[in-house]
């Protein structure tokens, strides 16, 4: 005998969130092809200082004589180009699909990067080449699946970034703290995640709200990735009302700075038709899933089974059990034709349930 929980469970299908928060928004910081530069979207330069600024560290805060100072100088050079040679090999096995052969390297440019990680008051400063490197080897972290190194990684980079006087609401530590969080909510450290895109928020909201300064596009992107990451991590905490304040915002920012056919757009429109179905408002959901399946047609035929596929459920949801079984059957063959085994997957399950519920249908009726 089940249960009512696990009768609840099985006639209640768990909501798809994403195993990556905010995939479409940690594609955006995927380490450089050079085995030097740091590629990151917001910043038109690769990461490194200009060329009028010393490339070696200057001990005097520490009160050490010019000859340590020196030393420390050389060290950090050296520091450098082993770290470069290990990247290089880290990018270079990614981009060949060999990530076994890229663990070692990554293993050993993190290694040296350990003393940054774990500061003392006799760690020397780190040069500000060494901080955006720390920065490159987070993302090769990230494509590892080394979660818990990333973020030491970022937060070494923005140690790094302050010891060289860049201010905690500059940009790219904002960038940063947009990509510890999204760690943290695949950690399911929600709350530290929380924090961390907060951060973001109140950094983006800030500049925007200066006034005789336009709106950067830069600054808006972040802003609305940051609430859109707000709003995956609301709905996976089962905060439907948080979540559907956050992903309005988010959909605000991008109707502004991307354009009409942004991928990007009917990605968020399904997330807010998915909140809508989880308050019950399931008019509003169809609503909102409708214009998602328009705007992927042409913008991100990729997503459009998996939009389809929720826009089942919805029908699911709200009780239209027919209406949910046809269209899961012909989203099915779809997924199976292309070989999307994932959303046919969900479907599958997903039609148990459906299954169930046409059954326990057919015998109030028959009652």
């Amino acid at each position: 005998m089940c249960s009512t929980m696990s009768r609840i469970a099985q006639l209640f299908p768990q909501r798809r969130i994403p195993q990556t928060l905010c995939a479409g928004t940690l594609n955006r910081f995927r380490s450089s092809t050079r085995n030097v530069g740091v590629f990151c979207p917001y910043r038109n330069d690769r990461g490194y200082s200009s060329e009028s600024k010393s490339r070696y560290f200057k001990v005097s805060v520490l009160g050490a004589s010019g000859v340590v100072a020196a030393m420390f100088g050389s060290a950090n050079q050296t520091k450098e180009d082993t770290l470069k040679q290990h990247i290089g090999m880290c990018t270079m096995h990614l981009h060949q699909g060999e990530p076994e052969l890229a663990k070692p390297h990554f293993e050993q440019a993190y290694e040296l990067l350990k003393a940054d990680m774990n500061r003392t008051r006799d760690t020397p400063i780190p040069s500000l080449k060494i901080a955006y490197l720390a920065d490159q080897l987070g993302n090769i972290a990230l494509q590892l699946e080394c979660y818990r190194e990333a973020i030491n990684l970022y937060m070494a980079t923005i140690n790094g970034f302050a010891l060289n006087g860049i201010e905690r609401n500059n940009r790219t530590v904002t960038e940063l703290f947009l990509k510890i969080g999204q760690i943290y909510a695949i950690l399911g450290e929600y709350k530290l995640a929380e924090m961390s895109f907060l951060h973001c928020v109140g950094v983006t909201t800030i500049e925007l709200a200066r006034e005789n300064t336009p709106n950067n596009p830069k600054v808006i992107t972040l802003a609305g990735l940051a609430y859109e990451g707000l709003g995956k991590l609301y709905l996976t905490m089962n905060q439907a009302e948080n979540a559907m304040n956050m992903y309005k915002s988010a959909l605000e920012f991008a109707e502004k700075i991307f354009e009409p056919t942004d991928p990007q757009i009917p990605v968020l429109l399904n997330d807010l038709a998915t909140v809508y179905e989880a308050l019950e408002e399931y008019e509003k959901a169809l609503e909102q899933v409708e214009k998602a399946i328009v705007k992927a047609k042409v913008s991100n035929k990729p997503a459009l089974p998996t939009i389809l596929c929720n826009k089942a459920s919805i029908l699911l949801f709200s009780g239209d059990l027919q209406s949910a079984r046809s269209l899961y059957e012909e989203v099915l063959q779809t997924c199976l034709k292309t070989r999307d085994f994932e959303t046919a997957r969900e479907i599958k399950a997903n039609m148990k349930i459906l299954e169930e519920r046409e059954r326990l249908q057919n015998e109030t009726l028959a009652d």
